[in-house]
């Protein structure tokens, strides 16, 4: 097995082998890590993974990647690109993966879209025919390839050579133009024809049947779904992504039951499956009362779904579907804070409301700015609230403005009236100093990770 020593503080020192018992009182198993990557136990993948990786196995630090970047943290997200580019030159898979990893980044740069469009088309010229979707959107994001004809031309030329992703290609091209119901005819054909091949057609199919409202078609579909699943044919997250589909009422009569079932034959190995059936018993209430709505949402939380805890969290504050705990839900929250940037959004806002009992301005900004920092954008609005409107903090109107325009720059259209609102406050200096402040902080949230107590002192100096 070829192995790489690791540099860096990314993993951190090499541990030594009276170390490598902690998985689940055994030696790490790679062949295991990869069962349980593919059954979508993270955890178990990760806790495999990891100590083989920090050994130098170049396969492990692939596989420890792939686990890495499905994580919601940046800070999880940032290691493992770290690990696929130290694997560049090692491994065959190292490339591709991160040209796959680079078109799915949000946001993601020119320089990385033309990094990620050159690993993809090097991966397709090798015979990967997995690198043909993440290759389509890369050229997705540009807005000049959906009026260039070349790139449904390019689309149709794979499709006729025998390459199945090359129709999905052309759906999702469909998608971004607009004109996806003016296809389903050529789209149903396609992937009916290419359904063994190609899974992703059963999320399309199940989508065209329940548009149709053709439940015969719907439902052989869905036996050959759960059929390729027994067979470890197909992963829980087309499983997970046709239950949304059948509970999605945009798309014609929905049959959340249905979803139910589908949810709850993977959540063995899904534990985000608990938090998709929580969701479904919220729109769907007639599936089960309260009880078994905070079930499903505990049983996430105890198979490490932070999903699951922060959608409990935020139930319990909102005292609708559950009964209103803030206590519970702050329990939940800082728990899912791991890894859900949301959590901490849910937590700055709920420091700043009293529902503790007093307000805390001091976690309510720290719990906002790591929001901000992991991607949250909705959390710079929060802060400029914060700021303006004095919610437990002294008002300052350049650091408002500050997060005003940040919040303006991703597009909130609440964003823009503040900064309007509060432009008409500030001396010309005043907005200088703010743009400062927003450089400086733009600037920080590409120091990832924070600590909470770093997030005040660095945002004390930062503002």
């Amino acid at each position: 097995m070829k192995r790489a020593a690791l540099t860096g503080p990314l993993l951190g020192p090499l541990i030594g082998l009276s170390l490598l018992t902690g998985c689940a009182g055994s030696l790490p198993d790679l062949d295991l890590a990869k069962q349980a990557k593919a059954g979508g136990d993270l955890s178990a993948a990760e806790a495999n993974f990891r100590p083989l990786a920090e050994l130098g196995y170049v396969e492990a630090q692939i596989g420890l990647a792939d686990v890495l970047i499905r994580s919601a943290s940046a800070q999880q997200q940032a290691q493992g690109e770290a690990l696929y580019r130290q694997a560049l030159g090692q491994s065959p898979l190292a490339a591709p993966r991160l040209g796959k990893w680079l078109a799915s980044k949000t946001p993601n740069s020119p320089e990385e879209r033309a990094e990620a469009t050159r690993l993809l088309r090097q991966a397709m010229a090798d015979g990967d025919n997995s690198a043909l979707l993440p290759w389509v959107r890369v050229q997705l994001q540009d807005p000049q390839q959906l009026k260039d004809p070349a790139l449904e031309a390019q689309l149709t030329q794979w499709q006729n050579q025998g390459i199945g992703e090359a129709q999905l290609g052309k759906i999702q091209l469909y998608r971004a133009r607009g004109d996806y119901n003016q296809h389903l005819e050529e789209i149903q054909a396609t992937c009916e024809r290419w359904l063994a091949q190609v899974s992703e057609c059963y999320v399309e199919l199940a989508s065209i049947y329940q548009i149709q409202g053709n439940q015969d078609k719907q439902q052989a579909l869905l036996e050959r779904l759960q059929s390729d699943y027994q067979r470890a044919l197909l992963p829980p997250e087309r499983i997970q992504a046709v239950a949304k589909v059948l509970a999605d009422s945009s798309l014609g009569q929905p049959a959340p039951k249905s979803a139910e079932s589908l949810y709850l034959s993977i959540t063995e190995v899904y534990p985000d499956a608990w938090h998709s059936l929580g969701e479904l018993l919220v729109r769907n209430p007639e599936l089960g009362d309260e009880q078994a709505l905070r079930a499903y949402l505990q049983q996430g939380v105890d198979a490490g779904s932070t999903r699951a805890g922060l959608l409990l969290g935020q139930l319990l504050i909102k005292g609708r579907e559950l009964p209103a705990d803030p206590q519970a839900a702050e329990r939940y929250l800082l728990q899912a804070a791991v890894d859900q940037p949301k959590a901490h959004l849910t937590l700055g806002k709920l420091y700043a409301s009293g529902q503790l009992g007093e307000i805390d301005p001091q976690k309510s900004l720290e719990h906002l700015l790591l929001a901000a920092r992991r991607g949250d954008v909705t959390a710079d609005l929060a802060l400029a609230q914060l700021f303006a409107d004095g919610r437990g903090v002294k008002i300052n109107r350049v650091y408002a403005y500050s997060f005003a325009l940040l919040a303006q720059q991703h597009g909130l259209a609440y964003g823009q009236v503040l900064v309007e609102r509060l432009a008409s406050q500030l001396q010309p200096a005043e907005k200088t100093q703010a743009q400062v402040l927003l450089a400086r902080e733009l600037e920080a949230r590409g120091a990832q990770p924070f600590s909470l107590s770093h997030a005040a002192v660095s945002r004390q100096k930062s503002l």
